[in-house]
């Protein structure tokens, strides 16, 4: 039988660019944040070409779309 555990935990998706421009979104932790990541974070790479006014929009609807971030561990 597996048996798995699940943290959630509240995150908002922040536009940050790289030091050439680049956007990327990042998962900036409010509140308590999941276990898992300890003092790091979650970040996602655009498709290049992304522009930042696209990251921000792609950002404004994950806010509005997600809730909460989950981590899943199972256990066998």
């Amino acid at each position: 039988m597996v048996k798995s555990k699940t943290e959630r935990a509240e995150y908002l998706f922040a536009v940050k660019e790289f030091s050439d421009g680049t956007p990327w979104i990042m998962l900036e932790r409010r509140g308590e944040g999941l276990g898992v990541l300890g003092e790091g974070f979650l970040g996602f790479d655009l498709i290049e070409g992304t522009s930042l006014r696209e990251a921000e929009k792609i950002a404004e609807r994950l806010r509005q779309s997600v809730r909460s971030v989950s981590y899943t561990l199972s256990v066998k």
